[in-house]
C-alpha cells in the first residue's frame, strides 16, 4: 500500500523563507567582508603614501637668465656657495697662467689680460695689486722675450675654502732658449657670485672672483 505522505504548510513556509531571506543576508555579509577588506587595503595605502611623504625630499633649483631671458645656469639651490676644490683649482691656476704669461702675439697677449680682469672682483683690493703690476710690469714687450708660467701647486689654506696658496715657475725664454728661471708663491682669497649675464657666463661660468691678492718672489734661480 502505497503511503502518502502530507505536505506540511509550516515546513513549507520556513523552507521559502530561508531561501528567500536567507540568500540576502548571505549576500549582506559577503558585501560586509568586501567593504572591510577595501578598508583595510585603503588604510596601509594611506599609510605607505604618508610614509613615501616623509622619505621623499624636494630639492628646488635655480635656473639664472640674462639679460635677452635666455637661460644660462641651472642648479641645485643646495648646492650654494660651495664648489668642487677642482673646479677651484683650474680657475685659478687659469688666471695665474694668463696673469704671469708674456707672449709675443700682441692680440694672445690682450686676451689673456682681459681674461685675468674675467677672474678679478671689481674694485677689490685684487684688482689694484693686478692693475699696479700691469703699469710697472708691462706685458707688452713686443717680442724681446716671453714668459711660460708652469703652475706648480694649488692648496686650500685654512678653512672654509676661501684662501689658497699657488705656487708656480716662471721660465724667461730669449731666442727659443730658456735665459731665467724665478719661483713665485700667492696668497688668494676668493669669493663666489651669481653670473646672470650671458657674456659674463662665458668668461666666468661659475662666478669664481678673487678679492684679495698677496704675491712674491720665492727663489731666483738666474737673473734674466
Amino acid at each position: 500500500m502505497k503511503r502518502e505522505y502530507e505536505e506540511n504548510p509550516y515546513l513549507s513556509a520556513r523552507a521559502e523563507y530561508g531561501d528567500r531571506y536567507g540568500a540576502a543576508v548571505n549576500e549582506a555579509a559577503r558585501w560586509r567582508q568586501i567593504a572591510l577588506f577595501l578598508l583595510l587595503l585603503s588604510l596601509a595605502f594611506g599609510g605607505m603614501m604618508i610614509w613615501m611623504a616623509t622619505q621623499n625630499k624636494v630639492i628646488p633649483y635655480v635656473v639664472q637668465v640674462d639679460r635677452q631671458g635666455y637661460s644660462v645656469a641651472i642648479k641645485s639651490a643646495e648646492e650654494g656657495s660651495n664648489l668642487d676644490s677642482r673646479i677651484v683649482i683650474a680657475a685659478l691656476a687659469r688666471f695665474f697662467s694668463n696673469f704671469k704669461t708674456i707672449v709675443s702675439d700682441t692680440y694672445a697677449q690682450r686676451a689673456m689680460v682681459n681674461g685675468v680682469y674675467d677672474y678679478i672682483a671689481r674694485d677689490s683690493s685684487a684688482e689694484g695689486v693686478v692693475s699696479n703690476y700691469y703699469r710697472n710690469n708691462n706685458p707688452f714687450t713686443g717680442g724681446d722675450y716671453t714668459t711660460q708660467v708652469d703652475v706648480k701647486s694649488v692648496l686650500a689654506i685654512g678653512g672654509g675654502g676661501k684662501s689658497w696658496q699657488v705656487l708656480w715657475t716662471e721660465n724667461i725664454i730669449r731666442r727659443g732658449e730658456v735665459t731665467g728661471s724665478t719661483e713665485w708663491r700667492a696668497i688668494v682669497t676668493i669669493a663666489t657670485s651669481p653670473v646672470l649675464d650671458l657674456a659674463e657666463v662665458i668668461k666666468n661660468p661659475l662666478g669664481i672672483y678673487i678679492t684679495e691678492l698677496n704675491m712674491a718672489q720665492d727663489v731666483d734661480k738666474s737673473a734674466q
